[in-house]
């Protein structure tokens, strides 16, 4: 009998420590499993939601789902303002947007920074994987707790307006017409430079600005944007004022805890849907202008090479030496050095 007892505290107890090894183990491997959102705030369906959405589901398989990610597109978690923030708290562990200048000056050059370059092929060069803007703009990013992982390219900026001003393309000349322009001081003086009278307003009031009268049209982005305007304006100007760049970003206190293994994972994914868009880039601007032009009928202005040229000098030489003040004299040496554009 005392041999009986003692043989069923043996199982007994064999059996509670496979009971507790099964459940630490089951315990360690919920603890693996990371549940994320991201942002985007391009409409469901366009380009940038489906990149989001494909770079969340490659993240998933690649991690073999231990790390799953909610991808939420259209403003659905707020504004690009608000996600930045949110994503550098933490409380957004993923986003697809752009650099917010409003918390540091040096941050245009990752979003808004007038002709820098001159159009989607020298953008690639400075801003993709290999690009000395890359490279700059990533340690710029983690000064405000985020890892920039890569470049979503949304196309060249230009300017849609009611009408067609006179002598559009000559920078000197008042154009005597109202830009609704980013509320970002590099857009305000750009656009104050090339003859406009500028005015800052939000990007969700600027169509009810156009509708009113308030303003004549709106910058901010390539064709795409100026979609969003097909039924307000019938102008449309490529002014290539800006490259717009959108980032793949990761909370760095996050990224800071993920295994090397996972940290290649995402950098690897995000580079993939980066080279994917690089090479539509072109098309997709092509492809809103000639939209805009067939469907409702707006005049395309394409300025020449040479009015190009013409516009960038000026503003360089207007816009930069103001942007040195706000962004430093170190990082806008490093614009003039990397870029090979001279002094003014």
């Amino acid at each position: 009998m005392k041999k009986f007892c003692v043989l069923c505290s043996v199982f007994a107890l064999v059996a509670a420590v496979a009971f507790l090894t099964v459940g630490a183990a089951d315990t360690a491997g919920a603890a693996e499993q990371l549940k994320w959102r991201m942002a985007q705030t391009h409409p469901v369906d366009s380009d940038y939601d489906k990149r989001a959405k494909s770079f969340a589901k490659k993240v998933e398989e690649r991690t073999k789902g231990r790390i799953h990610i909610d991808v939420f597109s259209g403003n659905s978690l707020g504004d690009w303002t608000e996600t930045f923030e949110m994503n550098r708290r933490g409380t957004l562990e993923v986003n697809l947007g752009q650099a917010n200048s409003n918390f540091g000056p040096e941050l245009d050059l990752a979003y808004y920074f007038p002709y820098l370059v001159k159009d989607v092929d020298e953008a690639r060069k400075v801003y993709g994987k290999d690009g000395w803007a890359y490279k700059v703009i990533q340690g710029l990013w983690e000064k405000y707790n985020m890892k920039a992982l890569a470049v979503v390219p949304v196309g060249m900026s230009g300017v849609s307006l009611r009408t067609k001003p006179d002598n559009y393309a000559d920078p000197t000349v008042p154009k005597n017409m109202k830009v609704r322009v980013m509320p970002i001081k590099a857009c305000e003086l750009t656009y104050e430079a090339m003859g406009y009278i500028a005015t800052p307003i939000p990007y969700a009031e600027a169509y009810s600005a156009i509708q009113t009268g308030i303003a004549d049209g709106q910058m901010g982005g390539p064709p795409f944007q100026a979609w969003q305007f097909k039924d307000v304006n019938k102008v449309w100007i490529q002014y290539n004022d800006f490259f717009e760049s959108w980032w793949f970003t990761v909370n760095l206190d996050l990224w800071n805890k993920l295994s090397k293994e996972d940290q290649e994972i995402l950098q690897a994914a995000a580079l993939e849907e980066s080279d994917i868009q690089w090479d539509r880039a072109t098309a997709v601007d092509e492809e809103y202008r000639q939209k805009l032009k067939d469907e409702y009928g707006w005049e395309i202005v394409i300025l020449t090479p040479e009015e190009l040229t013409n516009i960038a000098d000026h503003v360089r030489k207007t816009v930069w030496p103001s942007l040195e003040q706000s962004i430093g004299k170190e990082l806008m040496d490093k614009v003039y050095q990397e870029s090979g554009i001279p002094r003014p």
